[in-house]
């Protein structure tokens, strides 16, 4: 299963150079003032209680991981150097006065991705209800919707929940229907698709899991 399989990405961007001779023409820059721009959309968005923004940095070569890739940038305080952790999110702090600065890394021009994704923060039991669940969904479209209007696009349909169950365990989802139960087995990867229906919706029935998800993200 890849690394980015619980998490929706709206924007996959390859990083390149920047023609300043004070960067060296073989590596991979990321301007500041984009990341100060999706930190914003990240604050903007605080209100959605359910869900997690990230921004992520990975390498298209397969064999480069998260722990070999660096930035730096050069601040009144001397040097400072970002690093992704080991499912490629990234973390940078909001700093106004960087605006007009290089992140600087380490890696060749072309060879790394910017992404911006949201998943669901963990849930803490194995039951829940179905309208619980899905209030993940109104709070996905207006984030992804967000995300989609910084680039111009149209906003997506979201038509429910991706959720990844530990792979090979075979764990599945229960709908405590009132006309009985209904199981949603796992594919192959541990993925368990529940889509959104306005009649279950009103129903609202229990949700049970067999064990714990390891993410939810949404289902486009």
């Amino acid at each position: 299963m890849q690394r980015y399989s619980l998490l929706t990405f709206l924007l996959i961007v390859l990083l390149a150079t920047l023609p300043p001779v004070t960067i060296a023409q073989d590596k991979a820059v990321l301007p500041f003032s984009m990341v100060s721009s999706y930190l914003d959309l990240f604050k903007s968005l605080e209100h959605l209680d359910q869900i997690i923004p990230s921004m992520m940095i990975s390498s298209t070569n397969p064999e480069i991981g998260p722990q070999a890739i660096e930035f730096k940038i050069k601040s009144s305080n001397g040097w400072q150097v970002f690093s992704p952790g080991d499912n490629d999110v990234i973390e940078f702090p909001d700093q106004p006065e960087w605006a007009n600065m290089n992140l600087i890394s380490n890696q060749p021009k072309g060879s790394l991705q910017l992404m911006i994704g949201f998943s669901a923060k963990p849930l803490n039991s194995t039951s829940t209800s179905y309208q619980e669940l899905m209030g993940l969904v109104a709070q996905f479209e207006e984030a992804l919707a967000a995300l989609a209007g910084v680039q111009g696009e149209p906003p997506p349909k979201i038509k429910g929940l991706t959720i990844q169950m530990p792979e090979g365990s075979g764990a599945a989802a229960h709908l405590l229907l009132q006309k009985g139960k209904k199981t949603l087995k796992p594919y192959s990867t541990g993925i368990v698709v529940i889509r959104y229906e306005e009649a279950l919706w009103q129903e609202n029935p229990p949700v049970e899991f067999d064990e714990l998800p390891l993410g939810i993200v949404p289902l486009r």
